[in-house]
């Protein structure tokens, strides 16, 4: 395991002797930090915090590591405090190493949290206290990480970058200059915002940064050096050499065995080979390049940047042109082969897919879990799994049916579809009009007219849909064909990844339901009134329910209920709000807030009983409209708590629509060999015949997720 920081520069501090069991614990936390074992580096570095006692300085340089190992963690609230606290201990004891040391960790910081302007003032007084304490290598560093920050802000950064240049010219040998000429000659060839690219200036850095790494023998920066050539050689249009310097790159990270470099330059070779019309070449280089990514899925230093995981703006692109070459391939292909593409293609969706969940839930252990599905395998006669993918220039969707999996296509690009969305979403909530209506019908006209007469043929009578992106914001129940809703025709399912779904049947048996609700005003939330008859109408269909309402409705009730009785049904009918961060994800219990980790502690442990819960019902929580993020979040969460489905809302509906809805849910789902989606649609559509909620707004934000069985 290695330390997979993206070409981030961090400082490293000069550490004095201490024969204590602190200094030997921070030297261990210190040393697992740099090759990549960030959870056990924090625990020996808490630990070290502890026995560090009255010592100011060797507290100082505990917490400015710990703060670093945060930060690398995705934990920036701790990192924060954790560098601020460095920061003043080392003030008091004039330790101006570790000072230095810590603001370059508190601009890594601010960088990463997306405030360029504070990082940059850290980067300046970093560089200031090293050059006076003649720390000539962190005030490179700081003056790098300097520029890299004004280029964030829009702002021209060669002063910085020429002084950059200067000072490690001015260094010896060693992996410090070589790193230093390879980011300030990547800034300089690739710059961020406001500095004008300088080609000649960014070759002549990378050249000595090569020449320096064959100097010192260093493979890592040796490959580095050969890649970035490269690919300053392709911004120029000459692919062959860039090609070439590419082979070489991929050649020295494989003789250091660093899979964490090999990925970067397998995916640039395939888009060189692509663009060179080498197309089987290319993709055998993608699989290579994700096959090296996926091998270090669980190790790589990801940003949380206003709570988003930076997996999908960083490497989520490389999954998706494989797919897209897959599916270009298929198209040439004819019988297996192009199955055989088709379903590639879809797998490899499906590992963003649950990398990108991971990452939203910061938990890789999430999606362990897996039931093994590659979507290649029949659900049923009657049921279609839609897997639509967004391209740049057109709509694929991927279908599987008892036979195969075919491919449709829909002449809309990611920007379109993404524009009609957002406009669709929005519209739903206005149940006073029918503004929607046109949106419905040109979604539906992408979405499903491609392959609609394929589930007429076959007798499709569910579909479970595959979102990506903005198309989780939206209910497909709603879309239109002009004459009826699609809801009325199929019942509907989502789910975040078809591998990551286990499907069956509901067990012929009677449910045992836990019933929780708040009816009143808590914690600033205004009061649900409907929530009383919801709970009542769900205790007439099942009279030995459970029921925890208002002050009974707390976590250690619901703890003590789930310990002593496996139920196979937990409803909850209170607020709940899913944000695209997943820390400020919860569900409102009458004395606190239920978190995403401690809703998984109370499920998660009858996933491995004979009897596992069923279902988990949600039905008052809300996601912001064109939050994909907090869709994400809203898709996986039957994953994440532990349960096969999950029953949960886009937007929330305090109306007595919502407990009508649900108490017909329940009613549906009782009946002998009833799945969940079934039932749900059934339900739906009742409330579409009532002329009272007829409009989707009533009805639609209500998704069955998971096992649709």
């Amino acid at each position: 395991m290695r330390h997979l920081t993206a070409f981030f520069l961090i400082a490293s501090i000069s550490i004095p002797a201490f024969a204590s069991d602190a200094q030997t614990l921070f030297l261990e936390g210190k040393g697992l930090n740099a090759q990549g074992f960030h959870a056990r580096a924090a625990a020996s570095l808490q630990q070290a915090k502890q026995l560090s006692g009255k010592n100011p300085a060797l507290r100082a340089e505990i917490e400015n590591e710990l703060g670093n190992v945060h930060q690398l963690m995705g934990m920036t609230d701790a990192a924060r405090s954790e560098l601020e606290e460095s920061i003043s201990l080392a003030e008091s004891v004039h330790r101006q190493d570790i000072l230095a040391s810590a603001l370059n960790n508190l601009g890594n910081l601010e960088l990463v949290e997306n405030h360029p302007e504070k990082a940059a003032q850290d980067y300046a007084k970093c560089a200031e206290i090293a050059k006076k304490s003649g720390s000539a290598e962190l005030a490179a560093k700081a003056g790098l990480n300097g520029a890299r920050a004004l280029e964030r802000n829009g702002r021209d950064a060669s002063s910085l970058l020429s002084a950059a240049l200067s000072s490690a010219r001015n260094l010896p040998d060693g992996k410090v200059r070589a790193n230093l000429l390879l980011g300030i000659g990547n800034l300089y060839g690739f710059p961020e915002g406001g500095t004008k690219a300088d080609d000649g200036a960014a070759y002549a850095a990378l050249q000595e940064a090569l020449a320096v790494s064959e100097r010192i023998g260093d493979g890592r920066s040796k490959s580095y050096a050969q890649g970035f050539l490269g690919k300053l050689y392709a911004k120029a249009g000459r692919r062959s050499e860039a090609l070439e310097l590419t082979h070489r790159a991929i050649f020295a990270a494989e003789q250091v065995n660093a899979p964490e470099i090999l990925y970067r330059w397998y995916w640039q070779q395939g888009r060189l080979q692509n663009e060179l019309g080498k197309k089987d070449e290319a993709i055998a280089s993608y699989r290579n390049s994700v096959s090296n990514l996926q091998s270090i899925r669980n190790d790589l230093t990801l940003s949380y940047a206003s709570g988003e995981s930076s997996f999908r703006r960083i490497y989520a692109p490389l999954y998706f042109e494989l797919a897209e070459l897959l599916l270009d391939r298929a198209s040439t292909a004819s019988g297996m082969e192009a199955e055989r593409y088709l379903i590639e293609a879809r797998n490899t969706i499906e590992k963003s897919k649950t990398a990108e969940l991971q990452d939203y839930f910061r938990d890789s252990c999430v999606t362990a879990r897996q039931s093994g599905n590659e979507g290649s395998e029949s659900y049923g006669k009657h049921t279609a799994i839609v897997y639509p993918i967004l391209l740049p220039d057109r709509l694929e969707i991927l279908v599987t049916f008892d036979d195969g999996i075919r491919e449709f296509r829909a002449p809309a690009g990611a920007q379109a579809i993404t524009e009609e969305i957002r406009k669709f979403r929005v519209l739903l909530e206005k149940r006073t009009t029918r503004q929607y209506l046109p949106h419905a019908g040109k979604l539906y006209s992408w979405l499903i007219a491609p392959f609609a007469p394929e589930l007429s043929k076959r007798r499709i009578d569910t579909l479970v849909f595959v979102p990506d992106g903005p198309l989780r914001t939206i209910p497909m129940s709603a879309l239109h064909d002009g004459h009826q809703f699609l809801v009325e025709r199929f019942a509907i399912a989502t789910t975040p990844g078809v591998s990551l779904t286990e499907t069956s049947p509901v067990a012929e048996k009677p449910m045992r339901v836990l019933l929780n609700g708040l009816t009143q005003p808590v914690q600033g939330f205004s009061a649900l009134p409907n929530v009383g008859e919801e709970l009542d109408s769900i205790r007439n269909e099942f009279r030995n329910a459970t029921v925890l309402r208002d002050e009974s409705y707390i976590l250690p009730n619901m703890k003590r209920q789930m310990h002593d009785e496996p139920f196979s049904v937990v409803h909850i009918a209170s607020h709940g709000q899913f944000k695209g961060d997943s820390a400020q994800t919860f569900i409102l219990t009458h004395n606190g807030k239920l978190t995403l980790d401690q809703l998984q502690n109370l499920i998660a442990p009858t996933r491995y009983s004979r009897e596992p819960l069923e279902l988990l019902t949600l039905s008052a929580c809300q996601t912001a409209a064109g939050d994909d993020r907090a869709a994400l979040g809203l898709a996986g969460i039957a994953i994440k708590a532990g349960a096969r489905s999950a029953l949960a809302s886009l937007w929330f509906i305090n109306d007595s629509s919502s407990s009508l809805l649900i108490a017909k849910f329940y009613e549906h789902l009782k009946k002998p060999g009833e799945t969940k989606a079934k039932a749900l649609q059934e339900a739906q559509v009742d409330l579409i015949r009532d002329d009272r909620f007829h409009h989707p707004g009533y009805w639609a934000p209500f998704l069955m997720i998971g096992d649709w069985m």
